[in-house]
């Protein structure tokens, strides 16, 4: 019997990249206006996030709940559980993140979104942007039909990918909570894609060590542990 470590990461891929990318044709076929709704809704929450306001933070992490709840059921148990060992050890930590989203967005004061200016903030708008915008197209650059694209707020790994820019985006203590799910996602879609020889494999392993970076350097700067204004406190009135 071979040694654990004689294997390699193509050893644990039991699927090829024809299978991979036919079960985002089949979920964009089959559930079609789920799929456009879901990636309407991150977007309308992209626009709440780039601004400074009130009302607005509740309904991003209200959407990215019911996004990540979509994504854990509809894409994750559906149709990646059943040609990927791995699903099932990781779908705890998906379920995990819609529960946090939830909690954070029944708190009194929820996260706070808006557009800083900073280094961190610039990234996680790239995030947000890249995640809704760049991910649909890649497949054309690699000879793959439209119909398989990988859509924000139903495909796992553009869902992890702009989450992380949303948690970027937003100000308040205990924020961290939401990044280690989509942090770990990120390197095992990585892997996955690197092992098909998938170019975009690096994007997701960047968008790793840049999350990493942007949190050490709030937290240096003071923007996770800073105390909000009063003003920042006050829900309008009008």
């Amino acid at each position: 019997m071979s040694e654990w470590w004689s294997y390699g990461l193509a050893d644990f891929l039991l699927f090829s990249p024809r299978v991979y990318f036919r079960l985002f044709e089949t979920m964009n076929t089959t559930w079609g206006l789920a799929v456009i709704s879901a990636l309407i809704a991150g977007a309308i929450a992209a626009g709440l996030a780039m601004r400074h306001g009130h009302r607005g933070n509740r309904v991003i992490l209200v959407v990215l709940s019911l996004i990540w709840a979509w994504v854990s059921y509809g894409f994750m148990w559906q149709y990646y559980q059943p040609i990927n060992w791995v699903v099932p050890y990781v779908l705890p930590g998906f379920v995990a993140e819609v529960a946090l989203l939830a909690v954070f967005a029944s708190r009194p004061l929820p996260l706070r979104f808006g557009w800083r200016g900073d280094f961190s903030s610039m990234v996680g708008a790239a995030f947000i942007g890249i995640a809704l915008v760049v991910y649909p197209f890649v497949g054309l650059f690699e000879g793959r039909d439209l119909m398989q694209a990988e859509l924000f707020g139903s495909a796992a790994d553009p869902t992890a990918f702009g989450t992380l820019g949303f948690v970027l985006m937003a100000r308040g203590t205990w924020r961290w909570l939401l990044v280690p799910v989509p942090l770990i996602w990120c390197l095992i879609a990585s892997a996955t894609l690197w092992v098909m020889d998938q170019e975009i494999a690096v994007v997701p392993l960047i968008a790793v060590w840049l999350t990493v970076f942007c949190c050490w350097l709030d937290l240096k700067n003071g923007v996770t542990t800073r105390r909000m204004t009063q003003a920042e406190l006050v829900e309008p009135t009008d």
